[in-house]
């Protein structure tokens, strides 16, 4: 291999590291929705060039979880609320579908066991639980029944529709009622799983969404304002990453 080769395999791996952290970082609620990617300390903080970064930046772009603005740099994509409210019937069907797959393969090998534990760790009694602490519960849950489907372009679909980012956005709009009823929709999907009843897990999960969005509909617009063209997002000091991954 030429140095030139050389070069651009290692450029190639740095970049990769890079977007796996920062899409750990924005997914997992580190940075919020419109905040602001200063350049500057994330080279120091992934200890990469700027070259790298903007590359990084670039792919993240493409998977709709951050925006690229000139003169302003990147920051971390915020829907409207007309965009939310769009990806929700897609979502009815993938992850209806995966929860239908999930309950026709809960025999197959160690299916069971795994659901088991997971709903042994999230589910229960949600009562007083932070929003924060919900969503990662939430996130664990249908990430595990998307795993159990055994369709890994369902999880894919996921991923390209910006799911994860949109949920950390709606994640500041929740109300402990609202994460009462999630949870008590949760339980039955989780029990037509466990009964290996595939077409009463898709209904559930199916009847969960439509809920889902019937509870988005009744908060005001002014919750899904975008932000004022020019307007520069409120100042945070940027939060540590997650550590790459080997």
């Amino acid at each position: 291999m030429t140095d030139s080769a050389d070069h651009e395999t290692k450029r190639g791996t740095t970049v990769e590291a890079a977007v796996d952290v920062l899409r750990r970082a924005i997914t997992g609620a580190r940075f919020a929705p419109g905040q602001r990617l200063v350049s500057r300390e994330l080279e120091e903080e992934l200890g990469i060039g700027r070259g790298s970064l903007r590359e990084a930046f670039r792919r993240l772009a493409a998977d709709g979880l951050i925006e690229l603005t000139p003169n302003r740099g990147a920051s971390v994509r915020r829907f409207t609320r007309a965009e939310i409210i769009d990806v929700f019937p897609i979502r009815e069907r993938i992850e209806g579908l995966a929860a239908h797959l999930a309950a026709a393969r809960i025999h197959l090998d160690d299916n069971r066991a795994t659901f088991e534990a997971v709903w042994a760790a999230v589910g229960g009694e949600r009562t007083g639980a932070s929003a924060l602490t919900f969503m990662e519960d939430n996130r664990a849950l249908h990430r595990t029944i998307v795993r159990l489907s055994g369709n890994p372009h369902l999880g894919e679909l996921i991923e390209r529709l910006a799911l994860p980012v949109m949920m950390v956005q709606l994640r500041h709009l929740m109300t402990h009622n609202d994460i009462d009823a999630s949870g008590r929709e949760h339980a039955t999907i989780a029990a037509a799983i466990l009964a290996g009843d595939a077409m009463a897990a898709e209904g559930a999960m199916r009847r969960h969404l439509r809920q889902s969005l019937c509870r988005l509909m009744e908060l005001p617009d002014t919750d899904f304002m975008p932000l004022r063209l020019g307007a520069e997002p409120a100042e945070r000091d940027t939060p540590p990453l997650p550590p790459r991954r080997n």
